[in-house]
Formats: C-alpha cells, structure tokens, sequence
C-alpha cells in the first residue's frame, strides 16, 4: 500500500514570506506548469475518457478502437508542447537564480545533476518545441489553419451532425487539427506521432517529474510546517 504524508500551510507565508519572493515566484510557476503537464499526459494516455470523447466515442468506434478519443489525444498533445516549451523556461529562469542554494553534499550533487540533466534535454529538443508551440501548441491560429489546409489529403472527409436539431458535432474538426501537425512528423504520417511521444513529450515529462520532486522537497516541504 502506498503511503501519504500532507502538510498544510498558509501559502501567502510559503511563497511570499522572504526577500526571495522573485524565487519562489519562479518555483510556484514551475509547479502549475508541472501540473499543467499532468493532467496533459493523462490526456493522452487514457484510452477513453467518454465526457471529453465526444467525436471519437466508444460507441462510434466499436470496430475500430484505436480511433476512440482521438480528438481529445491530439489535443492534449497540442497542449503539452506549449506546456513544455514554458517549463523548459521556467527551469532556465530557476538554474540561474541567485537563491537556488545547492550546497556541496551528496543530495544536493544529485539534484544539481538531475537539473543540469533536466536543462540539456529541453535545450536539445528546445528548437523542434519551438517550432511545433508556433504552428500549434497554443490555441488554434491562423497559421495553423492555413497549416492544416495546405497537408490536407485529397481522400481527408468530415462529418456534421446536429443532436435534437441544436448542438452541432464538428467531425472533421479532428481531421483538420490532427493535419496541422503532419510537416512535424516522420513522412507527413499522422499515425507516426508516436516518435514525438516517445522521444520527446514522455521523456521530457520524466525529466519535468525529477526536478520538480528535488525543487518541492528542497524549497517547499520544510515552509509547509511539520
């Protein structure tokens, strides 16, 4: 059985008690983000989540189950990569802050490493985030729709529907985002969005996970009282 320990605290005493309010600033942005990116992740990897799969849903993809939720999938993958560009430079702001006191003992060599770790990674992959974040990974602009306009396959089709004469179900919605992303990935293949998983996004919330266990045991555990 797992086990749990909770403390309680005051926030505006934990984040805006000091002089280091412009740190802990940067630590409570990074902890959003990092929420942000789990919820995210989950968004991604479920294989059904029926309130959100309205356009894929299991019902309509009895035969086909790989299709369920895929609307809502490609979604969370827009997402995280706005998510993960911020993060990225949220950890940047945080490694070079006057207060990020990492002393010369072997927890704090550890999480050094883990951080220093942490930042190659998101600078190596930072220009392929980059890049995606523009065309896609905040909300859907112009230059992802003229994007997904042009990487439309001749054999691409939607659907509309109206349910009870009143609420409209934009089917083709998820063909024209999922086309967006199509000049990112391998051979211009939707179904080959899995290397940006696997290579990208999953690793890049392991190293999000690791610094953000160090930085909170660090910096926020103790100010949450005993």
């Amino acid at each position: 059985m797992s086990r749990k320990r909770i403390k309680i605290a005051l926030l505006r005493e934990v984040f805006c008690a000091d002089e280091r309010r412009q740190f802990y600033a940067k630590l409570a942005r990074l902890c959003v983000l990092y929420e942000d990116l789990r919820v995210e992740m989950l968004g991604i990897a479920e294989p059904s989540i029926p309130a959100l799969d309205i356009l894929d849903s299991e019902n309509d993809n009895r035969f086909a189950p790989e299709r369920i939720g895929n609307y809502r999938r490609y979604y969370f993958v827009r997402r995280s990569i706005g998510t993960l560009r911020e993060f990225a430079e949220a950890l940047r702001q945080i490694k070079s802050d006057p207060d990020l006191r990492l002393n010369a003992n072997r927890v704090d060599e550890e999480a050094q490493v883990a951080l220093d770790s942490a930042i190659a990674f998101f600078a190596g992959k930072e220009s392929l985030l980059q890049e995606i974040r523009n065309d896609i990974g905040g909300h859907f602009g112009h230059q992802a729709a003229l994007n997904a306009l042009d990487h439309l396959r001749p054999d691409d089709y939607g659907t509309i529907e109206f349910v009870d004469g009143r609420e409209p179900r934009l089917r083709f919605a998820g063909e024209i985002a999922a086309s967006a992303m199509l000049r990112h990935l391998p051979n211009e293949d939707i179904k080959e969005y899995d290397p940006l998983l696997r290579d990208c996004i999953m690793p890049a919330f392991r190293h999000a996970t690791s610094c953000v266990q160090i930085l909170v045991f660090k910096y926020l555990w103790g100010r949450f009282g005993k």
